[in-house]
Parts: structure tokens; sequence; C-alpha cells
């Protein structure tokens, strides 16, 4: 997650493809023998080389550390490990066109360095605000899970005491193992860095600072921090928007306040409550997600609910059919409205779907994830004939409502939502989206947002209908932008894409736009 930059560890392309302009800032990686450096030429001709001094991130971005003034600085350009290209971080965040292009050239040593790394000691002057960083082990590593490991270590040195580990399951290691401890301190461990948090009390955080960070995997962490919610502000920082309007997470790294907010983690079922560990396994399955095959499939949540084992029993719970989409506990309980790191996720917040929560707070709901073509107005009256029990008469909708919900969240939401309904129109939500269908809402997306996150999602959903042309650049000057969509253009039905454009204007119109403060 984290290491020290040199020509083997880097992954951007430093030697061909290795430049980079936006908004009047161009910035040129290079390698040379033992080094890697940025060079950065600024509007008014300036220059400035800096070397790569460490990278961060091992799955979608590789960012990149600089050493300055004491601190370390992420730079805002980063290598998208997922599409092999250079891109800038304005294009990440929720923000629109014209943001500031050095906005993103944040201190490592205060902020990423927490969850980056094992046991952070930032050593903070107060005075002159440098910083004397160091960390237990660099990047995650074996200490952020199971706490400080010396005596551990110690003790393995013998083959003796190796021996009496494996055959005696129950003998004290003297290192704290996730799976065998209380289910909160379990959960604990996780939520540590996947769910957001401030000091506990919040003046603690120059003490932090200074003298690092206070929690060892095992311990309370409510003796050291706080989760955020929608309610919490640092400052004059308000963390609301980093939530849906019902309080509800939208971001990943509120992986931990989703799932204890969950009846599965705080009632249980007929088996083993939920933790982390009911799905994810960290010395198994695939890195992404750390999840083993079986775990992909309902079976973690059958561990308690096997009635619906049964295909009968499944059918009649879901109104869908055994082996669609709609019958997967995943789709419907754990929906995609999640954004991190330039991806769509499921939130981890475990619950029943609520079509009505879209149309009184903007929530995306599971069902119109996958009915992307229905509208608002169908889902609820559906709602209330498959499961009568649970849904009452449909209340009267605003108007705006009556189209389909996901052309109508993707030029109607925030930006969150659009974001969250491109990647759905694409066949993220994870039923199948006739792609001629979803493309001149795509194309009217792109066109007129004015938020490069979510023309980025935009025209990945676009790419995925149609992989033959080349994907538009989300974070290309305007007439680039015009010019790169024109196939797009040429291979929609006009008049699909004349009333999409129409909607597109009147839906602008209505929507109040919101920055959204994702963090750093």
């Amino acid at each position: 997650m984290t290491r020290e930059a040199g020509p083997a560890t880097v992954d951007g392309d430093f030697d061909r493809r290795n430049e980079i302009a936006f908004q009047g800032m161009t910035a040129r990686m290079e390698r040379h023998d033992r080094d890697v450096t940025v060079t950065f030429r600024f509007s008014d001709g300036a220059t400035r080389t800096e070397r790569i001094a460490r990278t961060v991130g091992s799955r979608r971005l590789q960012q990149y550390l600089i050493h300055a003034g004491g601190r370390y600085l992420r730079i805002p350009v980063a290598w998208d490990r997922m599409h092999g290209r250079w891109v800038h971080l304005n294009g990440s965040f929720f923000e629109p066109d014209g943001t500031d292009p050095f906005r993103h050239l944040s201190v490592w040593d205060g902020n990423c360095v927490f969850c980056h790394n094992v046991k952070a000691q930032p050593k903070r002057d107060a005075a002159t605000g440098r910083f004397a960083t160091e960390v237990a082990e660099l990047g995650i590593a074996c200490g952020a899970c199971h706490g400080p490991a010396g005596p551990h270590a110690a003790q393995a040195l013998s083959p003796f005491t190796r021996t009496a580990w494996r055959l005696v399951a129950s003998l004290d290691r003297k290192v704290v193992d996730p799976s065998a401890v209380a289910r909160e301190r379990s959960v604990m461990v996780c939520g540590h860095c996947h769910g957001q948090r401030v000091p506990e009390p919040q003046d603690r955080i120059a003490e932090i600072l200074s003298r690092g960070d206070p929690f060892d995997a095992g311990e309370d962490l409510a003796s050291f921090y706080r989760p955020v919610s929608a309610e919490t502000k640092v400052g004059n920082v308000s963390f609301a928007t980093r939530f849906w309007a019902d309080g509800s997470p939208r971001l990943t790294a509120f992986e931990y306040q989703g799932l204890v907010g969950s009846a599965c983690f705080t009632r249980g079922g007929q088996g083993k409550p939920l933790t982390c560990l009911t799905c994810h396994s960290m010395h198994e399955g695939d890195p992404k997600g750390m999840i083993r095959e079986e775990n992909r499939t309902d079976a973690p949540c059958l561990g308690c609910h096997g009635t619906y084992a049964d295909a009968g029993a499944l059918a009649k719970h879901t109104g869908h059919a055994p082996a669609s989409t709609g019958s997967r506990c995943y789709a419907c309980h754990m929906p995609r409205v999640v954004y991190g790191v330039m991806s769509i996720h499921r939130t981890h917040l475990v619950r029943v779907p609520d079509p009505a929560l879209t149309a009184a707070k903007g929530v995306p709901n599971a069902c119109t994830q996958c009915h992307v073509d229905r509208s608002l107005t169908w889902t609820l009256e559906a709602a209330k004939r498959l499961w009568p029990g649970r849904y009452g008469a449909a209340p009267a909708l605003p108007a705006g409502f009556d189209v389909p919900e996901g052309p109508r969240a993707l030029l109607a939401g925030d930006a969150v939502a659009r974001a969250v309904a491109a990647e759905a129109l694409g066949g993220g939500g994870g039923a199948k989206v006739d792609a001629a269908w979803a493309r001149p809402w795509l194309v009217a997306a792109f066109e007129s947002d004015t938020y490069p996150v979510v023309r980025y999602f935009a025209a990945n959903a676009l790419a995925a209908g149609a992989p033959g042309i080349p994907k538009p650049d989300s974070l290309a000057d305007a007439p680039a932008r015009a010019a790169a969509l024109a196939p797009w253009v040429a291979s929609a039905d006009p008049a699909a894409l004349e009333r999409a454009r129409r909607l597109a204007a009147t839906l602008r119109r209505t929507r109040v736009e919101t920055d959204v403060e994702i963090g750093e």
C-alpha cells in the first residue's frame, strides 16, 4: 500500500505516455537510473522538478509522494492502474470543472499515513509545522490487524514453541487474532481504517499528530476515536455530504459505520452475528476485496437465513426467479451505491430496500439499480404488489418521477447519485441493460455534466456497451470532449438522443448541486 519509490516500484508509465496536462498545468514523469521524477510546468511558464519519494496504492490508483518542507506531499496526478493511463486527481473528486489543479496537493503525514501504514507517528512540531514521521511498518502489514508482535516473534524463534502452537490452538501466541476476540473488538480492527473517525475527545488531535496513533489491534477503538456521522463537525468542516440524506454512508472508508448500523450486526441471526470476517478473509480469496469465491455467493447470508436455501422459499421471499439477480442477497440488501477511488462499491449497511427513500431523500434504491428502465412510480407499485405486508400504498410523488429512474437519477440527482446511476446504466447494477437504449441518456449526461467524475462514469458506461468505439476522456477540454463524443452521437438513435437532451436540460434546472467532500 505504501512503498519507497524507485524504478522497480512505480507502476506508472514514466517512459512513453509520461505527460499529462490539465487546466494550464503540465506534469511530466521521468525515470532515471535510480530515481523517478516529476516536473511541473505552470501556466506562467515556470517549472519545478521533484523526486518521487514514495508510492501509495496497490489496486486502482497508484499515487505519488514528494518530500518537501519537512513533509510528504501527495501530488495531484496519479497512475490509473485499472485503465493504464495518467489521471489528474481532480477527476476523482466530486467537484465541478475549473477547480484549482493543485487543490489536492495534500499532506500525507497528517492524514493518509494513519490508514496506509502501521502505527503512524507523525511527530509534528507544533511550532514549525514540520513532520518527522515514523511508522512501525511501511504499508499495510501484519501489525495493522495483529497488533504489536515483538513477543510473538521472539517466542516463534523456538521450534518447540512453533510446534506447540500448531498442536494446541488455545495456547497464547502473544498476538491478536481478529477471529478470536469479541465481535465488537474484531470489527474495530477493520474499523480503525475502514471507518473514518475523529479523536475522542476531538482536542486530542494535536497529541496524536505529535505522539502518534494510540490504537493497537484488539483494543477498544471507542477509547480513542469516534466514528464520524452526518452530524460530525471538526471546526468549520462538516462530514454531512459524505452521507446520503438519510444518514447512510455513500463513500468508502465508512464500511464500519454501515456494518455496526445493520440489524445483522446488532441483533445477529440464527447463526453467528455478522462481522467483517463473515465475508472477508485476509489470507484467502481474491485480493479484490479479500473474499473467498464461495462468499461472493449467498453463502454468508444463508449461514443465518438458511430457510432461503430452498428455491421455492427464496422465490416467495424475493418475488424473483431463484437464479436471477433479483434473488441475490447482496444485490437487494447491499446494493452498489457507494463511491470510492473512481469505482462504485456495495454499501455495508445491510438493510431492506426502500424505494420511497429515493423520492423523499434522493437515496438510490436497490430495485432501480437493476430496473434502470423503470420509473420510481412503477417501482413503488411493484413493491406493494410483491410484498404487501411490508410496503403500503405508493405515496404521491413529486413531478419528474414518472420517467425511467436510471436516466432521471443520471440527470437530476446530486453528483454522487449521478455517478451511481451512470454505473448502473452501464450494467454495473447487476441486471443486463440494453446498451442501445442507455446510450442516448449517457451521451446527454457526458456532454452536459460539469463534474469530471460523473463524465468518467458515463464514459465507462458507454464503453461497456460498445467497446469498439474509443472512450471519451472526461478531463479533456470541452472541444476535445465534443470531438471524442462524436462517434457516440452518431451511433445513437437521433430521436432518442433529442429526447434525452431535452430531458437533461429540464432536469438540470431543478438540480441542486452539492460539492461532496470525500476527504483525502
